[in-house]
């Protein structure tokens, strides 16, 4: 049974500090995988409307797993390859698109920093599907190996930006988990803050990862930042398909992101940025 929180409306923002959303599934290495079906998967797709591949370094492997220390654990791997791999990132010709692959990973970003409105949850889950099902695909036709699904992720990246919902580092109360930066008067006053917090979703299905850095953006022009980060992340079943494992677990991530960004931030700052849907 649907807790009380969840028989309401997902959160809804007319102008949210989205920048960047990304979805991806992690799945077991495949032995036969190797640099040269990266470009080769990228000739699979439409050139024209993929024009722009870059190399980048690989994503570390990462598993949710619950139990005694196994959260700190998670950390601490280590894998050895016997030959040189990378992350090809395809990026689409809007500029507000990617598709980036390794061997072991897939994700699809849309990339609010291009300047775009974001197009919301649906359009990008969407594009991730179709991606996915293209890699599916290519590595049945090409006879690599099964792919094993392992791990779901979902991120959302956002830019709060000096002068909206903040001006200097006593407004951080905003955040409700921050509740601003102390000040001992005469003394010392809070200047910046990096941190952490670490939350599991029910029933151990996954975790929520939120991070928070106070930055410099350079572009459209310099200005302070906060960089909030939200991830949710969980296991899968290697034999988890398409609909019922993986895009229903992006689905739980995605209602976990944004309702804990609407309940940790402050009323003042949902009004801002237009918040829709509001049970309260």
């Amino acid at each position: 049974m649907p807790s009380s929180v969840e028989q309401y409306p997902l959160p809804d923002y007319e102008r949210p500090p989205l920048v960047e959303t990304v979805l991806g599934v992690q799945f077991e290495r495949i032995e036969r995988f190797g640099n040269g079906h990266l470009g080769a998967f990228w000739r699979t797709l439409d050139t024209g409307e993929w024009p722009t591949v870059s190399d980048a370094p690989l994503l570390p492997p990462q598993f949710e797993r619950f139990g005694n220390n196994s959260r700190w654990a998670a950390s601490l791997q280590f894998s050895l390859s016997p030959a040189p791999v990378s992350r090809l990132q395809i990026r689409h010709q809007d500029g507000e698109r990617m598709i980036q692959v390794q061997n072991g990973r897939l994700h699809f970003n849309w990339l609010g920093r291009a300047g775009g409105v974001y197009p919301r949850y649906e359009t990008v889950r969407q594009g991730f599907h179709a991606a996915l099902e293209q890699f599916v695909k290519f590595l049945d036709r090409e006879k690599l190996g099964d792919f094993r699904p392992n791990q779901w992720e979902v991120t959302y990246l956002n830019h709060i930006v000096k002068g909206t919902v903040w001006n200097t580092p006593s407004d951080w109360r905003f955040f409700r988990p921050l509740c601003g930066l102390p000040s001992i008067e005469g003394l010392v006053y809070g200047e910046s803050f990096s941190g952490e917090w670490h939350f599991v979703i029910p029933e151990r299905r996954g975790r929520l990862h939120i991070q928070w850095e106070h930055a410099v953006r350079s572009e459209p022009q310099e200005t302070e930042v906060i960089v909030l980060t939200l991830t949710a992340r969980g296991p899968l079943g290697r034999e988890s398909d398409l609909s019922d494992g993986i895009l229903s677990s992006l689905d739980l991530g995605r209602e976990t992101i944004v309702r804990a960004f609407r309940d940790f931030m402050s009323d003042e700052a949902n009004r801002y940025w237009g918040l829709r849907n509001d049970p309260g």
